[in-house]
């Protein structure tokens, strides 16, 4: 859930909230509400950038349209990346996956890592692996707050189109979201961490998530020093008028 309304910072005030508490930051909300503000008419079509103002401050947010005047994509940017070295045993995540830790690309560096929300990358070593993971969620939110982190963002390189980097599952249970669809914060927060280590060289990527669980995305990444910047389409499903 999120509330948004007019402020003096910014063009909009977001407030982002899980079944558990208030989030600093959600990716696909912010896609989501500026995509309908701007295809509903709230924005002008003329005004091709917006700005928000969140918890972790007045960020940016662009409106591409098509030559229909239809929003084509929304992107936002996000906070600057922010890494932290931790130590644990990649055992205990296997666990909390229920996988074999033989299934995890170990190698990769030990950190947690945030563009607005923290996040713990894990690198699977394959699409099945991952598509088959049935974790345990207590264990998994156990270590989040261990870790502080709100979530395990979990990847393979194996992917379902060829140009996209990589697919994910986010299992964030401290939030009240056993497994998010998409995960926009975390998409950023992974891209920068995979450039930042020397594993890809890329900075405009595109990211799947949410097919294992019949909720297909994509997400849209790019990456210009400390700025991370996410971008999607979105769809209106439903309307309603709630009274208050």
């Amino acid at each position: 859930m999120l509330f948004c309304f007019p402020v003096k910072k910014a063009d909009y005030r977001l407030r982002f909230f899980s079944p558990e508490v208030e989030v600093a930051l959600c990716g696909h909300a912010t896609i989501a509400t500026f995509f309908s503000l701007a295809q509903g008419g709230k924005i002008s079509k003329e005004k091709k950038v917006v700005t928000q103002e969140t918890n972790i401050g007045v960020l940016p947010v662009k409106i591409l349209r098509n030559k229909k005047g239809e929003v084509e994509r929304v992107t936002m940017t996000q906070g600057k990346p922010s890494f932290k070295n931790i130590d644990f045993n990649w055992k205990d995540v296997a666990d909390a996956l229920c996988t074999p830790v033989e299934n995890i690309d170990t190698s990769l560096p030990k950190q947690v890592v945030s563009t607005g929300l923290f996040t713990l990358p894990v690198c699977i070593k394959s699409f099945e692996v991952l598509k088959s993971l049935k974790p345990d969620f207590n264990k998994i939110k156990k270590l989040c707050h261990k870790l502080q982190a709100g979530s395990f963002h979990v990847f393979t390189f194996e992917t379902i189109d060829e140009s996209s980097v990589y697919h994910a599952r986010n299992f964030a249970p401290l939030y009240g979201v056993n497994e998010d669809p998409v995960t926009g914060t975390a998409n950023g927060a992974v891209c920068s961490y995979l450039i930042r280590n020397g594993i890809i060289d890329d900075n405009k990527l595109i990211c799947e998530q949410g097919d294992i669980i019949g909720r297909a995305g994509r997400v849209f990444v790019e990456i210009e020093n400390d700025t991370v910047m996410v971008g999607g389409k979105a769809k209106i499903v439903e309307e309603k008028d709630i009274e208050v």
